[in-house]
Order: structure tokens, then sequence, then C-alpha cells
């Protein structure tokens, strides 16, 4: 029988018919009574329980198959980057401390998390490493946009950064928390295509990964294993964490999940840079540097993140750019279609040019 949540009213009425039917001492349950207070405030608490039962019961539900096989949601990641301090004087050394916040126009914060400096004579600081306030790929922005500094530095004036910050993520959605579960489940065999993919992505920083099978061999392999880190990238450290967790070393603490006599390699996809050229019709209600830099942040978060092997889809690019206030139509010159994207690629924005209709 399938569990139902009791009422209030149902529970207190079977509360009084039983002490009606099994004592005769007590005669008065008229509303106000004592005894029929406590049973109304009992049959209160009783009904809550019930709720909570059912919420607890749908709830925990959900997550039996992931709790057990151990299987969490993957938290976001920081973004990083790096930033130059700069001022017009030369004159004296101006310290930077850890812990400096600077900013986009646009209020994304970010803080130092080395010490910079401007020595005697220089204008410009050493380059210091950054980190984003918050989790997010929102954080993850152009070169030349972290402009503002929030945390006044005496004798400093200005802030860049001269190349993109990079690796911020979002907490695992529920929609690719359950892809990922698929995967997992198809890949517990480990030396399948899907048991490939789900090993890549459990080391932490590969935010998607492909398999590409050689028939022959190439350059004595079966097969590679394409790996990304949100930023279209993969350093040799991700690399090697991923190699260690595929192909291991036959122990039983790294068994690895390679099939016997397969030479597998890890890699980073190819990036297919995007260039962007759209004309926009606004409506006159906001600031087009406003709509530009929107325009643009919604261009970068739309191919920016997406996967190994994933399309840029044309229509999907006109409908970010249309959800941008502030915007009545579009034209976009370039691309001029949708992009396939293989599986050993991956796309990326390349030179975004935004003008207005006259």
């Amino acid at each position: 029988m399938a569990f139902a949540i009791k009422q209030y009213a149902t529970i207190l009425d079977d509360i009084l018919n039983y002490i009606i039917a099994n004592q005769d001492k007590v005669t008065d349950f008229n509303e106000g009574a004592v005894l029929t207070s406590e049973c109304e405030a009992f049959s209160r608490v009783m009904e809550n329980l019930y709720i909570e039962t059912r919420v607890g019961f749908d709830k925990g539900l959900v997550e039996v198959p992931f709790n057990a096989f151990d299987f969490p949601q993957k938290g976001g990641q920081k973004a990083s980057g790096a930033v130059i301090f700069s001022r017009t004087g030369t004159s004296g050394e101006k310290p930077i401390p850890i812990g400096t916040i600077i900013s986009t126009p646009a209020g994304l914060k970010y803080l130092t998390t080395s010490v910079g400096t401007i020595q005697d004579g220089n204008t410009d600081s050493n380059s210091v490493s950054i980190q984003a306030e918050k989790e997010g790929r929102d954080y993850n922005v152009p070169a030349n946009t972290i402009t503002v500094i929030y945390t006044p530095v005496p004798g400093v004036e200005t802030v860049n950064n001269p190349s993109a910050t990079s690796g911020g993520l979002n907490q695992e959605s529920d929609a690719e928390f359950l892809e990922r579960f698929q995967e997992f489940i198809e890949g517990l065999g480990k030396s399948n295509n899907a048991g490939l993919i789900s090993g890549a992505k459990k080391v932490t920083g590969v935010q998607s990964a492909s398999v590409v099978e050689h028939f022959p061999p190439s350059s004595s392999y079966n097969l590679t294993v394409y790996i990304d880190d949100g930023a279209g990238e993969a350093s040799q450290e991700l690399i090697d964490a991923v190699e260690e967790v595929l192909i291991g070393e036959g122990t039983e603490e790294k068994p690895g999940r390679k099939g016997g006599g397969i030479n597998i390699r890890v890699l980073a996809p190819t990036k297919v840079t995007i260039n962007v050229t759209v004309e926009i019709t606004d409506d006159g209600l906001l600031s087009q540097t406003v709509i530009e830099y929107n325009v643009y942040q919604a261009i970068c978060n739309y191919i920016n993140n997406l996967h190994i092997g994933e399309d840029v889809i044309l229509n999907k690019l006109r409908k970010v750019i249309m959800s941008v206030d502030g915007i009545l139509d579009i034209s976009i010159t370039q691309p001029t279609g949708n992009t396939d994207i293989g599986d050993n690629q991956i796309a990326r924005t390349g030179t975004i040019a935004i003008t207005f209709a006259e």
C-alpha cells in the first residue's frame, strides 16, 4: 500500500473515537474541552510528522541510487588568473598586499593571492595571481575586463588582466549530475568507452571528456581520451592524473581501467575558434555600452561552456543574444551556420565584433 499523508481532521476523529469507545469516565468532548484541546494539539503534530515523513521519503528515495554507489554531486570551482597593477609615477616602491579586491565594471570581484610590488623606477607591477570571490563560470572573463581596484591601494591607480581568467565552474546541475551518473553506470565495466569517460570525469578539474578509437592504431595507440578543464585546455598535471586513473599501474591500489593489450593516451582537445560578428538593433532604453558588455558575456557563456564534441548551433547563439535586455533585433553575419565539432575538438570564442544599427 502506498504511503498516504493522514490529515489533521482524520487524525483527530480517530483519536476521539478511540477514547470514546474504550472508556466511560470522560464525557465532555465539545470544542474547548481540556481533553479535546490536547487531542487537537497532538493531531497537529502528527499531521506535520506525516508530511515530514513523506517529504523525507521522496527525497531519500531519489538519492538512494547515488548513495549506494557513493556518487556525490560535484561542487563548483573558482576561476583564477593574473593581473598587473599600474601607476603614472615611478618614484618609490608600492606594495600590493594579498587579499586586495579588484573587479570587473559589472561587479565580479577577485582577490589577489600573491604579493604584488611596483618597484622603484617602474610603472607596472609584477604579474599578480588572483582568484574569484565566488565559484562559477561567470568569473571566466576575457582579457582586459578586470579594471576596477575595489580595495584602494595607496599610490596604485589602475589594474588590468592581460589574459582571460579560467577554471571557474558552476556547481554541477541536476541534469549534468544525472548524465554523469548514467555514464558511470554504463561504465561499470570500466574498460568500455563509458567507463573511460566516467573515470576521466572523476578527476577533479575535468569538465568534459571523449574517446576516439583508432583503427588501425595511431602511433601504437588504440584510442585517445580527450579531456577539458572548462577552459578548453588540459595541463600536464591534469593529464597525468587522468592517466593514473585510466592506465593505472596494475596494482590493487591503482588497477587502471583499460583493457588488456590496449594502449591509451590522454590529450587536450583541439580548440576550434568561433568568430562572431553581430549587429544589434537596440530599443534605446539601456546604454549601448551596457548592452555590448552583456552581449559579449552572453556569447562567451554559450560558446566557452560547450563540452568536447558539442556543436555550435547558430539558433542557440541567436537565442542567447536575444535574451539580453535592451535588444529589439540582431543580424549575425558570422558564423553563417552551425559549426560541427569533432570528438577531439572543443569550441571556444575567437574575435567577437559587436556593432549597433544606425
